[in-house]
C-alpha cells in the first residue's frame, strides 16, 4: 500500500482536527462523532457517533505504525475519546505498545462526565498506562450560559472532574468559548468562568471567539431573537475583563481567533499584564 492508501484506509475524514498542541503527535481514529452530540452552538459532531470495533482500532494502529514509527506521543482521534471504557482504553494502550513501541504519552478529547464515570483507582491507572493529558471543552464557567448551551454539564460536575483529574496526576487543556453568553449575558460569562477556571489547574487555556455555524441551534435561537451575538469589539472587552479576573499560575493562555487577525498569548501570571495592554491597544 501506499502511503496515500494507508491514510485513507485508518481515517474517516481527510482533514484531522486536533488540538495545537497535538501537531506532532501521531493520530489514532478510535471513534467518530460526539457522545452527546447535543451543544447548541456545535457543528463539529456531524458524524454519528460510534466507537470503532477493536478489530478496525488494531488495523488503524499497524497501519499507523508503519506510517509513524517514529512518534513518542499518540493523540486518540474522536470528538470525546475519553468516553471508551477503563477497559477499552487499557486494550488499546496494550495493543500499541506492540505496534508502536516509541509511544510513551497519550492524549484525547475528553467530555466531563467521560471523567466523572471512571473510578479515581482508574484515572490512577490510566495515568500509569501513560495517558498524560485530556483536552476538555469548558466553554463557561456560568451555569446559567451552561443550561442556555445545553452543555450537559454544570460548573459543579466540572470542578468534581477537575478535582479527579489532579488526584491522577493527569494533565488537561482547556477550552473556553469567548461571547457564548451573547450580550445579556456577557458581564456574567466572563466573571464566572474566570472564577471557576481559578480553582483549575489547567496547563494552558484556549479562548474561542463564538463561531454562529449555519443549522445549529444557535442560529435558530438568534433567529428567533432568543439571543443576540457579540460583535469582535464587545467580545474584546469580555476578554479583558476576563483576564483581569484570572489569578492562575503556571498556565498558557491562547486566543487564536480575537479579531480574526491577531493572536494573544502568553504564560501566567507573568504574561498577564502584556496582553491586557494589547488588548487595550485593539481597543484603541
Amino acid at each position: 500500500m501506499t502511503r496515500e492508501e494507508i491514510y485513507a484506509s485508518i481515517y474517516t475524514h481527510e482533514e484531522i482536527y486536533r488540538p495545537p498542541q497535538e501537531d506532532s503527535s501521531a493520530c489514532l481514529e478510535v471513534a467518530l462523532g460526539c457522545s452527546w452530540g447535543k451543544c447548541k452552538f456545535c457543528d463539529f459532531a456531524k458524524d454519528k457517533f460510534q466507537i470503532h470495533p477493536m478489530s478496525k482500532i488494531e488495523w488503524n494502529l499497524r497501519m499507523l505504525g508503519r506510517l509513524e514509527p517514529e512518534k513518542t506521543r499518540l493523540f486518540f482521534l474522536g470528538e470525546n475519546a475519553f468516553v471508551l471504557s477503563f477497559e477499552q482504553l487499557s486494550k488499546i494502550i496494550e495493543m500499541t505498545h506492540t505496534f508502536m513501541p516509541n509511544i510513551r504519552e497519550f492524549s484525547m478529547y475528553a467530555r466531563i462526565d467521560d471523567v466523572l464515570r471512571k473510578t479515581p483507582e482508574e484515572l490512577k491507572k490510566l495515568r500509569e498506562m501513560g495517558i498524560c493529558d485530556l483536552h476538555i471543552g469548558v466553554e463557561s464557567g456560568s451555569d446559567p450560559i451552561l443550561l442556555m448551551m445545553n452543555k450537559g454539564v454544570s460548573s459543579f460536575d466540572m470542578i468534581q472532574a477537575f478535582k479527579k483529574l489532579d488526584d491522577a496526576g493527569i494533565g488537561y487543556y482547556i477550552t473556553i468559548i469567548l461571547g457564548l453568553g451573547g450580550k445579556d449575558y456577557r458581564n456574567l460569562h466572563a466573571l464566572e468562568t474566570a472564577r471557576l477556571l481559578n480553582r483549575l489547574h489547567p496547563k494552558c487555556i484556549w479562548a474561542l471567539k463564538l463561531k454562529v455555524w449555519e443549522n445549529t441551534p444557535l442560529e435558530k435561537m438568534i433567529k428567533r431573537g432568543e439571543f443576540t451575538p457579540m460583535t469582535s469589539y464587545q467580545i474584546l472587552f469580555e476578554e479583558r475583563m476576563l483576564l483581569e479576573s484570572l489569578t492562575l499560575t503556571d498556565c498558557f493562555f491562547m486566543d487564536t481567533t480575537v479579531m480574526d487577525r491577531y493572536t494573544i498569548q502568553g504564560f501566567l501570571p507573568e504574561g498577564k499584564e502584556a496582553m491586557l495592554q494589547m488588548i487595550n491597544r485593539l481597543l484603541g
